[in-house]
């Protein structure tokens, strides 16, 4: 069983507090897998969706569910945890508002630090009620009810036309549909990838196979898109941790008639020693709002196995993080190929 914090115990301790004890009859717990313990013994049905695989992979397989939209009918109570995103935060307040019950109440708990009034201002969109706990234990929690049901705005498209591309997203996809600055450095310089193993927009790799491309942590799907745009004979692939991303990523790719194979993974266990060309990444340094650099660090390892001799790491980074000394010493030879204040770009040749 997961451990729950002050957060988790708020949520269920304000539920309790205001149905006096009545039993819920269809209760969904949304990225809070720790909950379903205390959900089982105030609702007499529990699901559980989670964005990220690794909170999936943590809750028993028979309370998951696969298709949010189609789950959410007889949903009377929804327990969530706070997301980062505001997106996010939108878009599920008008899944709920839209598609459960509509007597559901919807209690939204997380840390004071990270709460902010904007996330009452997204509830008031979808709630005709919504009001905030007192807080304990450095924590609060937002009632949201009288749900408003609306056409769906999520996800949403949008044209750079200085990249030629046009861009999906779910509310809780990095950068949404935007081009984020750590990406922009990257996208800047695609035209270097695949030099080293000698790629181009007509070349296969080397032994007669098609170039082996994969973009870690695809987000929105940029990188794969444009990539799959230039290396028109490659095998793209793309993956993410987040549903939201891999999603986006499927919509990207479609709206710019490519082709992606699009993978919801967690790091590169799945792949075989030796069989990528090239990884591109933009690797997250935070799990939620805590900065946490291990997955990063774990995947230059894995990097080093799955990549061919002479391939190809490209990473963009946070210009703070020393990571191109882990680079090094993990992956290979590693270069800066651009710079400044904030970003740093590096390729990595793998020994």
């Amino acid at each position: 069983m997961l451990e729950t914090d002050p957060v988790d115990l708020l949520i269920a301790d304000e539920s309790l507090e205001v149905t006096e004890g009545a039993r819920a009859r269809k209760v969904l717990l949304l990225d809070a897998p720790a909950l379903v313990e205390r959900a089982r013994e105030v609702a007499d049905e529990v699901i559980v969706w989670c964005d990220d695989l690794r909170e999936r992979e943590l809750v028993p397989a028979e309370v998951l569910v696969t298709d949010l939209v189609e789950a959410l009918t007889g949903v009377d109570l929804v327990w969530l945890r706070l997301p980062k995103s505001l997106g996010a935060l939108d878009e599920y307040a008008e899944l709920v508002a839209t598609h459960a019950d509509p007597e559901v109440r919807l209690v939204a708990g997380g840390r004071v630090k990270h709460m902010t009034l904007s996330m009452n201002e997204v509830l008031q969109a979808h709630f005709g009620s919504v009001n905030a706990s007192r807080g304990r234990q450095k924590s609060r929690v937002l009632h949201a009810r009288l749900p408003y049901p609306a056409d769906p705005t999520w996800p949403r498209g949008k044209k750079h036309a200085d990249l030629d591309i046009e861009l999906w997203a779910h509310g809780n996809t990095f950068a949404t549909t935007k081009v984020d600055a750590g990406t922009r450095v990257m996208v800047d310089k695609l035209g270097q990838v695949g030099k080293l193993v000698g790629g181009g927009p007509s070349t296969a790799a080397t032994e007669g196979g098609a170039l082996q491309i994969l973009d870690m942590g695809c987000g929105n799907g940029i990188l794969a898109t444009l990539l799959a745009k230039r290396f028109r004979t490659a095998n793209v692939m793309a993956s993410d941790v987040s549903w939201a991303a891999v999603e986006a990523t499927r919509l990207t790719a479609a709206a710019n008639k490519v082709r992606v194979d699009v993978l919801w993974r967690d790091g590169l266990t799945d792949f075989a020693d030796n069989s990528l060309d090239i990884i591109v990444t933009n690797p997250p340094f935070h799990i939620g709002n805590t900065k946490d650099s291990t997955p990063a660090l774990e995947m230059f390892t894995e990097a080093s196995r799955v990549l061919r001799k002479g391939g190809e790491l490209w990473c963009v980074y946070n210009s703070h993080l020393p990571w191109r000394a882990r680079l090094n010493e993990l992956v290979g030879t590693t270069k800066v190929i651009d710079q400044n204040p904030k970003y740093t770009l590096t390729r990595t040749e793998v020994r």
